[in-house]
């Protein structure tokens, strides 16, 4: 037994206790591998600690007899929970040379490189058990993790260790890959790529920037100096134009793609007057160093694309592993089961897949085309891509459609419609469903139009006052408002206070796709939820039983009969009793109407009012009635529950609301109950009528947020001014939206709004400092008085001031918003 696995099951972590209302207290055990409360029905007990599973005990077993138990001692919980019934198949596609190549880095003779996307990552002990494989396996050499991307590189011999194994191994120990059809190293070299190109960009301009302001001291300090030592200020000069080239002409480049893009859609953005005054300071050094007048302003040119590039890199950090924009491939398995006509099963990739093949589909498995049930039990889940909460019976013949995923075992399907022609992909690559570019309310936006043609009259006024008073000081006067007034401190200012905010929302859940869209939150006064799986959990219900109470033996006979029952309402009341049935014989399920069973010399009855004999009854919601010998007991209600504190949320919210959603009305008198405010209700809305009820709250001019969850809602979110997509984790698939959050975030949406709307304050705020310091730039230069000493002096006082103003002022933003929020994310 490791030594640190024993000292860690004697910590007090191991045992977590609750106080009950007579103030006694009970020990529940806590698994030793994962923390989890471990349940009195399943404890397992090994080497004197306790396990909630199979799974998480068999992963310490691997573990100990690896002597890695050292993992434990990182963390209080450091293990990662595993599926116990994980199929031993389910990565037998990576046998296929073809798709097990998409991971694959590197290769030779001697050994491969492989890179897996690993969500489970997430402390310290992941990170050293995942750099220390090669103890769980000889034939793997090293292995290296990229913690803020979860991704690790592994380096091992292919003639001893397959892909497929490996899968396995990571699998075994918790940390299965994340494997779907977009998951190939294309895009992460892309990424990869821009990332470094950025950095490469930021590290010239610095280096430059750097060098050059060195190289000025002696013409901020006077040139005496260097006149007595013989050496002539031309060589430095020359010097820092030479350096000041890769920063232009590299480095800088966006700002002049970007002015172009907007001259080109008739729009001064504000990256125009930034490129207008980068090249003005450097025409105007070229000037001055080739006539020997001066030195010129090529500190402050290097200087602001510096801070510029340094500026959007902080704030594109915090997103770079975030998809937005993510399409149906990151939906769907990379490779499906092939069946010949023996029935022997083969990988193939999805898009391989013709019409008329038989593929097997397991247990909660994605299909990802149409296809004929030719065998098993079909129930499917089609919540993602209708919005209807119930699960969908099909029987053999019928056709099961792309999308859906399978929750009862097994099944054969005779593929009718390839992946590239299926419902699922159809409905998504529909032109109203396609992420549109908005034209949101920018605060950048709207004053850089002003400021530009603001500097523009005034560098032409002071040139044309000039040209009268002192024709030799026009050019020099017109050139220096131009360069001193370049609104880089209103750029910088926009640029981190939007990085620190964006940091801050993502610690707490939410991750905005950029900046711009922070500004348009607070001019939002409509926000439209779904509510199957947004406003209410995805999986679970609430069952509530009205009527005569049931005797035990009538208890115990109903519990038998729900479980016996395929249907969806059946399932939820199971789970939710206490009391676990048996097998019935006399047992006959009517179709359309419910289930009645013979038990001892006794006739029960479950299903709709009318089957079991309630005759005149209102229908309020999901509800099933029972009755024994024909006498009519009670119904038990099952209906969605609400995310904790989300009624709050929707309560306080302070503009409109409204609740669409692809299932029935039954719920809306329970949400009415919960809402006390006016909600605008919509129920039995397919995919294309929340896009058009979106599009008409935008034709009556209307700001809206639609915040929702499945590819049902796809078409909404891109016609809303802002979409916000709710996942589970930030690696399940979501449809393109503008945001991301995480589901047991969303109660914190009001507090997203009004960090939102203090950050325009912010904002506002930073520019009003800047143009303290923009007005006496301009003074100096109009009057004909900016020399290089006042400028070197005015630019990073101005940029220092900017940061620590918006550091501050978001520091004070996420305290004032986020004060009764304990629990931030860990990054």
């Amino acid at each position: 037994m490791c030594p640190m696995a024993g000292t860690r099951g004697k910590t007090s972590k191991r045992n977590h206790q609750e106080f009950c209302m007579d103030k006694t207290v009970v020990n529940k055990p806590l698994c030793f591998h994962c923390g989890d409360t471990c349940s009195s029905e399943v404890l397992i007990s090994f080497d004197e600690k306790n396990f909630c599973c199979t799974g998480c005990k068999m992963v310490y077993q691997i573990l100990n007899k690896s002597e890695l138990c050292d993992y434990y001692s990182f963390n209080e919980v450091s293990g990662v929970k595993v599926d116990s019934n994980r199929d031993s198949d389910k990565f037998a596609f990576l046998d296929n040379p073809a798709i097990a190549a998409r991971f694959i880095t590197f290769a030779n003779q001697q050994q491969t490189a492989l890179k897996f996307y690993l969500p489970q990552i997430h402390c310290s002990s992941c990170l050293w058990l995942l750099e220390n494989l090669h103890k769980l396996n000889p034939a793997i050499y090293f292995s290296s993790v990229n913690f803020p991307a979860k991704e690790v590189t592994v380096h091992f011999d292919q003639f001893r260790l397959s892909v497929r194994e490996l899968a396995e191994l990571l699998a075994s120990v918790g940390y299965e890959p994340h494997i779907t059809l977009d998951s190939t190293n294309d895009s992460v070299k892309e990424h990869s790529m821009l990332s470094r190109k950025a950095l490469i960009k930021i590290g010239i301009a610095g280096f430059c920037f750097a060098n050059i302001m060195m190289l000025s001291f002696p013409e901020y300090l006077g040139l005496e100096t260097l006149a007595r030592d013989g050496l002539d200020p031309r060589m430095f000069r020359i010097l820092n134009l030479l350096l000041s080239l890769p920063v232009l002409f590299y480095s800088g480049t966006e700002f002049f793609v970007n002015s172009w893009y907007g001259f080109k859609q008739k729009m001064l953005n504000i990256d125009a007057p930034i490129s207008l005054a980068l090249v003005v300071a450097f025409l105007r050094s070229i000037y001055e160093i080739g006539t020997g007048t001066g030195a010129g302003y090529l500190d402050s040119m290097t200087g602001i694309i510096f801070f510029m590039l340094l500026g959007r890199a902080f704030q594109t950090k915090t997103f770079a592993d975030l998809k937005f924009n993510r399409d149906y491939k990151a939906y769907f398995p990379i490779a499906v089961c092939k069946l010949n006509e023996n029935k022997e099963e083969s990988y193939l990739p999805v898009t391989e897949v013709s019409i008329d093949d038989s593929i097997r589909i397991r247990n909660n498995e994605v299909i990802p085309v149409d296809g004929i049930l030719i065998q098993g039990k079909a129930e499917i889940d089609y919540s993602f891509v209708t919005g209807e909460n119930e699960t969908t019976t099909v029987k053999i013949g019928e056709i099961v459609y792309a999308g859906g995923k399978q929750t009862n075992g097994v099944i054969d399907l005779l593929v009718v419609k390839p992946f590239s022609q299926s419902n699922f992909t159809r409905l998504w690559n529909n032109e109203a469903f396609k992420k549109e570019e908005k034209n949101g309310y920018t605060f950048t936006g709207i004053i850089s139009n002003y400021f530009a043609a603001g500097v523009l009259l005034i560098a032409f006024g002071a040139f044309i006052y000039w040209m009268k008073v002192n024709p030799a000081n026009a050019w020099d006067a017109m050139t220096a408002v131009l360069i001193v007034a370049c609104p880089c401190a209103l750029l910088l200012t926009t640029t981190f206070t939007q990085g620190f905010l964006l940091n801050i929302f993502s610690r707490y859940g939410l991750y905005l796709k950029n900046g711009s869209i922070m500004q348009t939150i607070p001019f939002i006064n409509h926000i439209v939820f779904d509510k199957t799986g947004t406003l209410t959990y995805p999986n679970i219900s609430t069952v509530k039983y009205e009527g005569t109470p049931l005797s035990t033996g009538d208890e115990f006979v109903f519990a038998s009969m729900f479980a016996q029952s395929l249907h969806p309402l059946s399932k939820s009341i199971t789970h939710s009793l206490r009391v676990k049935g048996k097998a019935l014989e006399n047992i006959k399920e009517v179709a359309g109407g419910g289930i009645e069973a013979w038990e001892n010399d006794t006739h029960y009855k479950l299903g709709s009012a009318d089957f079991v004999g309630k005759q005149g009854v209102v229908k309020t919601g999901s509800e099933v009635w029972v009755s024994v010998n024909d006498k009519v007991l009670g119904k038990y209600e099952v209906a969605n529950l609400l995310r904790e504190h989300v009624d709050d949320m929707i309560n306080r919210i302070p503009c409109d609301v409204s609740v669409l959603s692809g299932d029935n009305n039954r719920s809306e008198h329970y949400l009415a109950e919960q809402f006390h405010r006016n909600v605008q209700y919509r129920f039995n809305q397919s995919p294309e009528n929340k896009l058009e009820y979106i599009a008409s709250l935008r034709d009556k001019n209307a700001t809206v947020m639609m915040v929702g969850d499945g590819l049902n809602d796809a078409g909404a979110l891109s016609k809303s001014n802002i979409g916000l997509a709710v996942v589970d984790n930030t690696v399940q698939f979501s449809p393109a939206s503008d945001a991301i959050m995480l589901a047991e975030k969303l109660p914190l949406l009001l507090q997203y709004i009004r960090a939102a709307k203090q950050s325009k304050r912010l904002i506002t705020l930073t520019f009003i400092i800047s143009l303290v310091y923009n007005f006496f730039g301009i003074y100096f230069s109009v009057t004909a008085q900016m020399s290089p000493l006042v400028a070197a002096i005015l630019m990073p006082l101005s940029t220092l001031s900017i940061v620590l103003t918006t550091l501050t002022g978001s520091w004070l933003i996420e305290k004032n918003c986020f004060k009764d929020v304990h629990k931030p994310i860990a990054q």
